[in-house]
Protein backbone atom coordinates (compact mmCIF):
# COMPACT_ATOMS: atom_id res chain seq x y z
CA UNK A 1 0.00 0.00 0.00
CA UNK A 2 1.48 3.66 -1.00
CA UNK A 3 2.60 5.32 1.94
CA UNK A 4 2.03 2.37 4.27
CA UNK A 5 4.50 3.69 7.22
CA UNK A 6 4.72 1.66 10.86
CA UNK A 7 5.98 4.06 13.34
CA UNK A 8 8.87 2.82 14.75
CA UNK A 9 11.87 5.67 14.56
CA UNK A 10 12.88 7.37 17.86
CA UNK A 11 9.10 7.23 19.36
CA UNK A 12 9.60 5.12 22.08
CA UNK A 13 8.19 7.20 25.45
CA UNK A 14 8.11 4.73 28.21
CA UNK A 15 8.04 5.16 31.67
CA UNK A 16 6.26 3.71 34.84
CA UNK A 17 2.98 4.91 36.88
CA UNK A 18 3.09 4.33 40.24
CA UNK A 19 0.51 4.29 42.65
CA UNK A 20 -2.20 6.03 41.60
CA UNK A 21 -3.92 5.71 45.02
CA UNK A 22 -7.58 5.54 43.93
CA UNK A 23 -8.87 2.34 44.24
CA UNK A 24 -11.14 0.79 41.49
CA UNK A 25 -9.58 3.05 38.89
CA UNK A 26 -6.79 2.79 37.13
CA UNK A 27 -5.26 0.23 34.62
CA UNK A 28 -5.98 -3.53 34.61
CA UNK A 29 -3.49 -6.15 36.54
CA UNK A 30 -0.87 -7.47 34.44
CA UNK A 31 1.45 -10.55 35.51
CA UNK A 32 4.82 -10.06 36.50
CA UNK A 33 3.80 -6.52 37.63
CA UNK A 34 4.34 -5.26 40.76
CA UNK A 35 1.27 -3.92 43.56
CA UNK A 36 -1.11 -5.86 41.05
CA UNK A 37 -4.29 -4.59 43.05
CA UNK A 38 -6.59 -2.68 40.59
CA UNK A 39 -5.94 1.08 41.10
CA UNK A 40 -2.37 0.81 42.02
CA UNK A 41 -0.48 -1.33 39.61
CA UNK A 42 1.64 -0.07 37.47
CA UNK A 43 1.83 0.52 33.80
CA UNK A 44 4.45 0.96 31.41
CA UNK A 45 3.39 3.46 28.44
CA UNK A 46 4.59 3.14 25.22
CA UNK A 47 3.64 5.33 21.96
CA UNK A 48 2.47 2.99 19.59
CA UNK A 49 1.86 0.22 21.53
CA UNK A 50 -1.67 -1.53 21.73
CA UNK A 51 -5.09 0.24 23.57
CA UNK A 52 -4.43 -1.35 27.14
CA UNK A 53 -8.04 -1.96 29.06
CA UNK A 54 -8.84 0.76 31.87
CA UNK A 55 -10.68 0.21 34.75
CA UNK A 56 -13.20 2.72 35.01
CA UNK A 57 -15.28 1.95 37.87
CA UNK A 58 -14.87 4.62 39.89
CA UNK A 59 -16.46 6.86 36.85
CA UNK A 60 -19.79 8.08 36.47
CA UNK A 61 -21.69 10.96 34.93
CA UNK A 62 -25.11 12.50 36.58
CA UNK A 63 -27.76 13.50 34.42
CA UNK A 64 -28.71 16.99 35.34
CA UNK A 65 -32.57 16.48 33.96
CA UNK A 66 -33.15 19.83 33.04
CA UNK A 67 -34.83 18.24 29.57
CA UNK A 68 -38.35 19.31 30.10
CA UNK A 69 -37.12 22.21 32.04
CA UNK A 70 -34.64 23.45 29.39
CA UNK A 71 -37.54 23.18 26.69
CA UNK A 72 -40.30 25.11 28.55
CA UNK A 73 -37.73 27.75 28.76
CA UNK A 74 -37.45 28.85 25.31
CA UNK A 75 -41.31 27.97 24.31
CA UNK A 76 -41.76 32.43 24.40
CA UNK A 77 -39.13 32.57 21.78
CA UNK A 78 -41.17 31.34 19.23
CA UNK A 79 -41.84 28.18 17.09
CA UNK A 80 -39.34 25.66 16.61
CA UNK A 81 -38.41 25.13 12.91
CA UNK A 82 -35.74 21.85 13.80
CA UNK A 83 -33.55 20.63 11.46
CA UNK A 84 -35.39 20.63 8.14
CA UNK A 85 -35.88 24.31 8.55
CA UNK A 86 -32.04 24.78 8.73
CA UNK A 87 -31.90 22.76 5.89
CA UNK A 88 -34.40 24.47 3.48
CA UNK A 89 -32.39 27.36 4.14
CA UNK A 90 -28.67 27.07 3.79
CA UNK A 91 -26.62 30.53 2.70
CA UNK A 92 -23.59 29.13 2.11
CA UNK A 93 -21.15 27.22 -0.58
CA UNK A 94 -18.18 25.35 -0.20
CA UNK A 95 -16.61 24.35 -3.09
CA UNK A 96 -16.19 20.70 -3.84
CA UNK A 97 -12.72 19.63 -3.56
CA UNK A 98 -11.50 18.54 -7.40
CA UNK A 99 -8.58 17.75 -9.30
CA UNK A 100 -5.34 18.27 -7.25
CA UNK A 101 -6.75 20.88 -4.78
CA UNK A 102 -7.53 18.35 -1.97
CA UNK A 103 -5.51 17.06 1.15
CA UNK A 104 -3.53 13.69 0.20
CA UNK A 105 -4.86 11.02 2.09
CA UNK A 106 -4.78 7.33 1.41
CA UNK A 107 -7.76 6.26 0.20
CA UNK A 108 -9.08 10.27 -0.59
CA UNK A 109 -12.47 9.83 -2.23
CA UNK A 110 -13.72 13.25 -1.94
CA UNK A 111 -14.51 16.50 0.10
CA UNK A 112 -15.34 20.44 0.26
CA UNK A 113 -13.64 23.42 1.65
CA UNK A 114 -15.83 26.39 3.17
CA UNK A 115 -16.55 29.40 1.62
CA UNK A 116 -13.60 32.33 1.00
CA UNK A 117 -14.93 33.78 4.32
CA UNK A 118 -14.76 30.82 6.34
CA UNK A 119 -11.17 29.41 5.07
CA UNK A 120 -9.73 32.62 6.19
CA UNK A 121 -11.52 33.86 9.58
CA UNK A 122 -9.20 34.31 12.29
CA UNK A 123 -12.23 34.54 14.86
CA UNK A 124 -13.61 30.96 14.20
CA UNK A 125 -11.55 27.28 14.34
CA UNK A 126 -13.13 24.01 13.13
CA UNK A 127 -13.08 21.50 15.69
CA UNK A 128 -15.62 18.06 15.48
CA UNK A 129 -17.49 16.38 13.10
CA UNK A 130 -20.62 14.06 13.17
CA UNK A 131 -22.91 13.13 10.50
CA UNK A 132 -26.57 11.76 10.37
CA UNK A 133 -30.08 11.57 8.20
CA UNK A 134 -32.73 14.37 8.02
CA UNK A 135 -35.86 13.04 5.77
CA UNK A 136 -34.08 12.01 2.83
CA UNK A 137 -31.37 14.38 3.13
CA UNK A 138 -27.66 13.25 4.44
CA UNK A 139 -26.22 16.12 6.83
CA UNK A 140 -22.54 16.72 8.12
CA UNK A 141 -22.47 18.62 11.42
CA UNK A 142 -19.52 20.85 12.24
CA UNK A 143 -18.78 22.45 15.54
CA UNK A 144 -16.56 25.71 15.10
CA UNK A 145 -14.64 27.85 18.46
CA UNK A 146 -14.64 31.11 18.70
CA UNK A 147 -10.85 32.45 19.26
CA UNK A 148 -10.61 35.94 19.18
CA UNK A 149 -8.75 37.97 21.18
CA UNK A 150 -11.37 40.39 21.90
CA UNK A 151 -14.88 40.46 23.39
CA UNK A 152 -17.39 39.22 23.50
CA UNK A 153 -17.28 35.64 24.04
CA UNK A 154 -19.91 33.89 21.31
CA UNK A 155 -18.97 30.25 22.37
CA UNK A 156 -19.61 27.52 19.67
CA UNK A 157 -21.49 27.72 16.24
CA UNK A 158 -22.00 24.27 14.14
CA UNK A 159 -22.40 24.34 10.61
CA UNK A 160 -25.12 22.15 8.99
CA UNK A 161 -24.07 20.80 5.47
CA UNK A 162 -25.83 18.93 3.07
CA UNK A 163 -24.04 15.88 1.50
CA UNK A 164 -26.11 13.96 -0.58
CA UNK A 165 -24.39 14.89 -3.67
CA UNK A 166 -20.77 15.08 -3.53
CA UNK A 167 -20.69 15.15 -7.17
CA UNK A 168 -22.40 18.91 -7.58
CA UNK A 169 -19.62 21.85 -7.50
CA UNK A 170 -20.16 22.88 -4.16
CA UNK A 171 -22.10 21.65 -0.79
CA UNK A 172 -24.60 23.94 0.61
CA UNK A 173 -24.51 24.76 4.47
CA UNK A 174 -25.21 27.28 7.73
CA UNK A 175 -24.42 28.12 10.64
CA UNK A 176 -26.11 27.83 13.59
CA UNK A 177 -24.98 29.18 16.90
CA UNK A 178 -25.24 27.16 20.32
CA UNK A 179 -27.23 28.31 23.28
CA UNK A 180 -28.15 27.30 26.73
CA UNK A 181 -31.47 28.45 28.10
CA UNK A 182 -31.04 30.53 31.36
CA UNK A 183 -35.04 31.62 32.18
CA UNK A 184 -38.62 31.72 30.26
CA UNK A 185 -37.82 33.26 27.28
CA UNK A 186 -34.03 33.82 27.84
CA UNK A 187 -30.91 31.92 26.47
CA UNK A 188 -26.85 32.73 26.76
CA UNK A 189 -23.72 31.37 24.73
CA UNK A 190 -21.88 27.99 25.42
CA UNK A 191 -18.73 28.73 26.45
CA UNK A 192 -17.09 25.67 25.56
CA UNK A 193 -14.37 24.29 23.09
CA UNK A 194 -16.72 22.06 21.12
CA UNK A 195 -13.97 19.85 20.33
CA UNK A 196 -16.33 17.13 19.86
CA UNK A 197 -19.73 16.16 18.40
CA UNK A 198 -22.16 12.60 18.02
CA UNK A 199 -25.52 12.61 17.05
CA UNK A 200 -28.22 10.26 17.67
CA UNK A 201 -31.80 10.52 17.03
CA UNK A 202 -32.57 14.56 17.35
CA UNK A 203 -30.12 14.64 20.20
CA UNK A 204 -26.40 16.28 19.11
CA UNK A 205 -23.82 15.67 22.11
CA UNK A 206 -21.16 17.75 23.09
CA UNK A 207 -17.81 17.32 24.53
CA UNK A 208 -17.66 19.50 27.72
CA UNK A 209 -13.99 19.78 28.53
CA UNK A 210 -14.29 19.80 31.85
CA UNK A 211 -17.36 18.37 33.42
CA UNK A 212 -18.66 15.88 30.76
CA UNK A 213 -21.18 15.83 28.06
CA UNK A 214 -23.36 18.45 27.24
CA UNK A 215 -27.24 17.35 24.80
CA UNK A 216 -28.75 19.68 22.40
CA UNK A 217 -32.10 19.13 20.58
CA UNK A 218 -32.09 18.93 16.96
CA UNK A 219 -36.25 19.49 17.04
CA UNK A 220 -35.62 22.70 19.20
CA UNK A 221 -33.93 24.73 17.07
CA UNK A 222 -35.23 28.59 16.53
CA UNK A 223 -35.15 31.09 14.19
CA UNK A 224 -34.17 34.48 15.98
CA UNK A 225 -33.85 38.41 14.59
CA UNK A 226 -30.78 39.32 12.35
CA UNK A 227 -31.80 42.99 13.10
CA UNK A 228 -28.54 45.32 13.64
CA UNK A 229 -29.27 45.56 16.82
CA UNK A 230 -29.11 41.95 17.23
CA UNK A 231 -25.25 41.84 15.81
CA UNK A 232 -24.14 42.39 19.04
CA UNK A 233 -26.27 41.05 21.16
CA UNK A 234 -27.40 37.46 22.75
CA UNK A 235 -30.89 36.69 24.64
CA UNK A 236 -33.66 39.00 24.46
CA UNK A 237 -33.26 42.37 23.84
CA UNK A 238 -36.47 44.38 24.16
CA UNK A 239 -38.79 42.68 21.95
CA UNK A 240 -36.03 40.48 19.87
CA UNK A 241 -34.31 37.44 20.86
CA UNK A 242 -30.91 37.96 19.34
CA UNK A 243 -27.65 34.94 18.89
CA UNK A 244 -24.42 38.18 16.97
CA UNK A 245 -26.69 38.11 14.20
CA UNK A 246 -26.78 34.48 13.72
CA UNK A 247 -30.15 33.67 12.07
CA UNK A 248 -30.62 30.05 14.22
CA UNK A 249 -30.10 29.24 17.48
CA UNK A 250 -29.90 24.83 18.90
CA UNK A 251 -30.30 25.22 22.56
CA UNK A 252 -29.07 22.84 25.56
CA UNK A 253 -31.49 20.33 26.99
CA UNK A 254 -29.23 18.53 29.12
CA UNK A 255 -26.31 17.51 30.19
CA UNK A 256 -24.56 14.39 32.07
CA UNK A 257 -21.54 15.90 34.53
CA UNK A 258 -18.90 13.98 36.47
CA UNK A 259 -20.08 14.64 40.32
CA UNK A 260 -17.85 17.31 42.19
CA UNK A 261 -17.04 14.75 44.62
CA UNK A 262 -14.78 12.86 41.56
CA UNK A 263 -11.46 14.22 41.09
CA UNK A 264 -8.30 13.25 39.19
CA UNK A 265 -6.80 11.23 38.18
CA UNK A 266 -10.22 9.45 38.16
CA UNK A 267 -12.02 12.54 36.51
CA UNK A 268 -10.72 12.84 33.00
CA UNK A 269 -11.09 15.46 30.57
CA UNK A 270 -13.47 15.49 27.70
CA UNK A 271 -11.40 16.64 24.65
CA UNK A 272 -13.46 14.75 21.61
CA UNK A 273 -16.61 12.77 21.14
CA UNK A 274 -17.12 9.88 18.65
CA UNK A 275 -20.45 7.49 17.72
CA UNK A 276 -20.20 4.17 17.56
CA UNK A 277 -23.21 1.79 16.85
CA UNK A 278 -21.19 -1.75 16.85
CA UNK A 279 -21.83 -3.94 19.22
CA UNK A 280 -25.25 -4.88 21.54
CA UNK A 281 -25.71 -1.11 22.28
CA UNK A 282 -24.55 2.46 20.78
CA UNK A 283 -22.14 4.33 22.28
CA UNK A 284 -20.89 7.82 22.60
CA UNK A 285 -17.53 7.69 22.82
CA UNK A 286 -15.29 10.59 24.69
CA UNK A 287 -11.58 11.03 25.32
CA UNK A 288 -8.85 12.75 26.21
CA UNK A 289 -6.46 14.88 24.27
CA UNK A 290 -3.23 15.34 26.02
CA UNK A 291 0.52 16.15 24.81
CA UNK A 292 4.17 16.35 26.00
CA UNK A 293 4.58 20.47 25.80
CA UNK A 294 2.25 21.35 28.58
CA UNK A 295 -1.36 20.27 28.04
CA UNK A 296 -1.43 16.63 30.13
CA UNK A 297 -3.99 14.69 30.88
CA UNK A 298 -5.02 13.37 34.91
CA UNK A 299 -3.37 9.41 34.01
CA UNK A 300 -0.07 11.01 32.64
CA UNK A 301 1.85 10.42 35.02
CA UNK A 302 5.25 11.03 34.24
CA UNK A 303 4.65 10.07 30.99
CA UNK A 304 3.19 13.55 29.41
CA UNK A 305 1.11 12.79 26.60
CA UNK A 306 0.31 9.06 26.35
CA UNK A 307 -2.02 8.51 29.36
CA UNK A 308 -5.55 9.74 27.51
CA UNK A 309 -8.19 7.58 27.94
CA UNK A 310 -11.40 6.65 25.78
CA UNK A 311 -14.58 5.48 27.39
CA UNK A 312 -17.64 3.76 25.80
CA UNK A 313 -20.99 5.72 26.95
CA UNK A 314 -24.06 3.66 26.28
CA UNK A 315 -26.63 4.45 24.70
CA UNK A 316 -30.68 3.82 25.36
CA UNK A 317 -31.55 2.88 21.56
CA UNK A 318 -35.08 3.59 22.45
CA UNK A 319 -34.90 7.27 23.37
CA UNK A 320 -30.86 8.10 22.36
CA UNK A 321 -30.34 9.24 26.03
CA UNK A 322 -27.44 7.47 27.80
CA UNK A 323 -28.21 4.69 29.39
CA UNK A 324 -28.86 5.89 33.62
CA UNK A 325 -29.70 4.11 36.50
CA UNK A 326 -31.39 6.16 39.07
CA UNK A 327 -29.68 9.06 36.73
CA UNK A 328 -26.11 7.99 36.24
CA UNK A 329 -24.43 6.50 33.56
CA UNK A 330 -21.30 4.48 33.81
CA UNK A 331 -18.44 3.32 30.86
CA UNK A 332 -19.24 0.07 29.53
CA UNK A 333 -15.51 0.05 28.97
CA UNK A 334 -12.18 2.01 28.82
CA UNK A 335 -8.40 2.40 27.39
CA UNK A 336 -5.61 4.03 27.25
CA UNK A 337 -5.10 5.03 24.06
CA UNK A 338 -1.10 4.89 24.10
CA UNK A 339 -0.84 8.13 21.58
CA UNK A 340 -0.46 11.59 21.77
CA UNK A 341 -2.31 15.14 20.42
CA UNK A 342 -5.46 12.59 19.81
CA UNK A 343 -8.36 15.01 18.33
CA UNK A 344 -10.64 12.39 17.08
CA UNK A 345 -12.07 9.28 16.93
CA UNK A 346 -14.51 6.61 14.37
CA UNK A 347 -14.66 2.88 15.38
CA UNK A 348 -13.06 0.63 12.26
CA UNK A 349 -16.83 -0.22 10.72
CA UNK A 350 -15.49 -3.44 8.80
CA UNK A 351 -15.69 -5.14 12.08
CA UNK A 352 -18.58 -5.93 15.07
CA UNK A 353 -15.49 -5.99 17.46
CA UNK A 354 -15.39 -2.69 19.88
CA UNK A 355 -11.52 -3.22 20.29
CA UNK A 356 -10.45 -1.12 17.15
CA UNK A 357 -10.35 2.43 16.35
CA UNK A 358 -9.10 5.17 13.88
CA UNK A 359 -7.85 8.11 15.97
CA UNK A 360 -6.82 11.09 14.14
CA UNK A 361 -4.26 13.75 15.47
CA UNK A 362 -1.87 16.05 15.47
CA UNK A 363 0.93 14.62 16.21
CA UNK A 364 3.64 15.44 13.51
CA UNK A 365 1.49 17.29 11.64
CA UNK A 366 -1.21 15.53 11.35
CA UNK A 367 -1.96 11.44 11.39
CA UNK A 368 -4.25 8.36 11.43
CA UNK A 369 -3.98 5.95 13.53
CA UNK A 370 -5.08 2.56 13.49
CA UNK A 371 -5.23 1.12 16.93
CA UNK A 372 -6.60 -1.82 18.64
CA UNK A 373 -5.52 -4.00 21.60
CA UNK A 374 -4.40 -6.36 20.05
CA UNK A 375 -1.56 -5.10 17.71
CA UNK A 376 0.61 -1.57 17.76
CA UNK A 377 -0.68 0.82 15.80
CA UNK A 378 -0.57 1.47 11.99
CA UNK A 379 0.01 5.53 11.56
CA UNK A 380 -0.80 7.38 7.85
CA UNK A 381 1.42 10.78 8.29
CA UNK A 382 0.74 13.81 6.75
CA UNK A 383 4.89 13.86 6.00
CA UNK A 384 4.19 11.12 4.29
CA UNK A 385 1.49 12.63 1.70
CA UNK A 386 -1.09 9.56 3.46
CA UNK A 387 -2.99 11.83 5.46
CA UNK A 388 -4.21 15.43 5.51
CA UNK A 389 -2.62 18.26 7.78
CA UNK A 390 -4.03 19.34 11.23
CA UNK A 391 -7.41 16.29 11.58
CA UNK A 392 -9.51 16.92 14.12
CA UNK A 393 -13.14 14.61 14.47
CA UNK A 394 -14.52 11.76 12.50
CA UNK A 395 -17.16 10.00 11.63
CA UNK A 396 -16.87 6.46 10.03
CA UNK A 397 -20.52 5.80 8.12
CA UNK A 398 -22.39 2.65 9.26
CA UNK A 399 -21.88 0.72 6.08
CA UNK A 400 -18.39 0.30 6.37
CA UNK A 401 -17.66 2.38 3.41
CA UNK A 402 -16.40 6.03 4.13
CA UNK A 403 -14.35 7.42 6.73
CA UNK A 404 -14.66 11.63 7.35
CA UNK A 405 -12.53 13.84 8.81
CA UNK A 406 -12.15 17.91 9.18
CA UNK A 407 -9.21 19.58 9.65
CA UNK A 408 -8.40 22.81 12.03
CA UNK A 409 -6.69 24.22 8.91
CA UNK A 410 -2.79 25.63 9.33
CA UNK A 411 -2.69 29.09 10.48
CA UNK A 412 -2.27 31.49 7.35
CA UNK A 413 -2.92 28.52 4.90
CA UNK A 414 -6.13 28.47 3.25
CA UNK A 415 -5.01 26.54 0.24
CA UNK A 416 -6.81 22.70 0.71
CA UNK A 417 -4.07 20.78 -0.75
CA UNK A 418 -1.55 22.56 1.43
CA UNK A 419 -3.08 22.24 4.91
CA UNK A 420 -6.22 25.05 4.17
CA UNK A 421 -9.31 24.11 6.21
CA UNK A 422 -11.33 21.03 4.10
CA UNK A 423 -14.17 18.07 5.05
CA UNK A 424 -13.04 15.39 3.58
CA UNK A 425 -13.56 11.34 3.24
CA UNK A 426 -11.67 8.54 2.40
CA UNK A 427 -12.48 4.74 1.68
CA UNK A 428 -12.46 2.70 4.84
CA UNK A 429 -11.19 -0.25 3.12
CA UNK A 430 -7.65 2.01 2.16
CA UNK A 431 -7.33 2.48 5.70
CA UNK A 432 -8.27 -0.93 7.72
Amino acid sequence: MAGFYKETRGLFIATWVVGLGLAGCGPASEPGLEDGATGVGRQALTEGAPLTTHDASCLRLQDQNTWSTYASYLTPVGPAVGLPGVLADLNRAGPVLTGLGHPPAVGYKGGFRWNDGDMSTADWVPQALTAGVSGSTNVAIASWHYAPTTAPEKGVRISVADISDMSLSAVNYRHVLLVRPTSSGNFTIISEHGGGLAWYGNYLYMADTSDGLRVFDLTQIREVSTSATCETAIGKVGTEWCAYGYKYVLPQVSAYVVPSTITSPCRPKFSWLGKDTRGTTPVVLSGEYCNNTGTGCPYDGSTPGLGGRLYRWPVDATTNRLKTVSGSVTPERAYILNEPNVQGVAPIMTTTSTTSYWLSSTRYGGALFKVSTSASRTAYLSGNADWARMPEGMHATGSGTNLWSITEGVSGITDPALGGRVVFFADQAAVD
